[in-house]
């Protein structure tokens, strides 16, 4: 659901929400944006964007490219790449931000999105968190830099965190006034046995390289030689050997329903499209190649946690609404933001 770049932000945020150290730093006032920065550079639906944050996502994919494709594409290969990057820029610019926004200005009536963020509660929580990564990095100039580093401006960080904040608060209107997200222990039960909640192992090799696809042909051709009910061993034996991802580190693998995982698109796409037992064909993500395996369900495993995939299942379902408003989302640029050349943004 989310591209890497939010779910880096996302979890940047959870980090910072959860330390407990006493605040030294106090009423961190807004730092305000360049004139740059602030320029409007088009609308999603109804919604502004800012020159900051197509800077932020510009940036972000050129990274991401330059870890698929190489670190020198940009000096000596930028032509041959910026059609790639203008898609990925404009297929991710239409975020669950903006499709955040769209939901609280249906299901909030008290003044919608922009009612919601005003909420002293969200305000009082966005705030907070400001505060906190003041004081994890030490000083204000020190946060300013750590902002920077990210390609993130103050005004930029707020507004998501700001959107973070109202996705919870959504998340209580749908499940608890509106019961639009049942989380009883019937809905749930049927959920899992729908076959829209799955469990999955893999073996995953780190980077896209020729190298990396020559083995993951060949450890993929020797899963496809062992007999159905020693797949599951055998992929283990291999991970232990091959496998780049130290996540996944217990024999149950990996237990999800659709937008919920840590993984790729990608790699949930594949992963859904697969029977219990079956293996996928290689996967390719911009982070590196996968090879999964579904794996059956597993009953004393599933009532051993279930509250936690109760919460799992919920969020998926949350996720669904979210994707139903982001669908009718689109992005258009203004006169100014047709004259930006993503790739001379630095």
């Amino acid at each position: 659901m989310k591209t890497k770049m939010i779910k880096r932000l996302s979890l940047a945020l959870a980090v910072l929400m959860l330390i407990g150290a006493c605040l030294t730093s106090c009423g961190v006032q807004p730092i305000k944006s360049t004139e740059e920065e602030a320029k409007i550079i088009g609308k999603i639906g109804k919604y502004e964007v800012r020159y900051e944050e197509l800077r932020y996502i510009v940036l972000n994919h050129k990274v991401d490219m330059a870890l698929e494709f190489g670190e020198n594409i940009w000096t000596e290969k930028a032509e041959e790449y910026e059609a790639e990057l203008i898609k990925r820029v404009n297929d991710t610019v239409v975020s669950d931000y903006y499709a955040l926004q769209a939901m609280a200005d249906y299901y909030y009536v008290a003044g919608g999105a922009e009612g919601m963020m005003n909420e002293e509660p969200i305000r009082d929580a966005v705030q907070e968190t400001v505060e906190l990564a003041v004081d994890e990095a030490g000083s204000k100039n020190k946060y300013k830099k750590m902002l920077a580093d990210q390609y993130l401006t103050d005004h930029l960080f707020r507004f998501y965190c700001s959107l973070e904040e109202c996705a919870t608060e959504l998340f209580y209107i749908l499940s608890q006034d509106l019961g639009i997200i049942d989380g009883s222990e019937e809905h749930i039960n049927e959920f899992i046995d729908s076959g829209k909640f799955i469990r999955t192992n893999h073996i995953f090799l780190k980077g896209v390289t020729e190298e990396n696809l020559e083995l993951a042909n060949t450890l993929l051709a020797q899963l496809k030689e062992c007999d159905r009910d020693k797949r599951e061993l055998e992929l283990i034996m291999l991970k232990g050997i091959h496998c780049s991802d130290y996540t996944m580190t217990t024999r149950h693998g990996k237990y999800f329903a659709r937008h919920t995982s840590d993984y790729s698109d990608e790699y949930e796409l594949a992963a859904f499209e697969l029977g219990v037992g079956s293996l996928s064909d290689i996967v390719k993500t911009p982070e590196g190649y996968y090879i999964i395996l579904r794996l059956e369900l597993e009953e004393d495993y599933i009532k051993q946690n279930y509250e936690d995939f109760r919460a799992d299942i919920m969020g998926s379902e949350f996720n669904e609404n979210l994707a139903e408003f982001k669908k009718d989302l689109t992005f258009e640029l203004n006169d100014y933001g047709k004259t930006i050349k993503y790739l001379e943004i630095e």
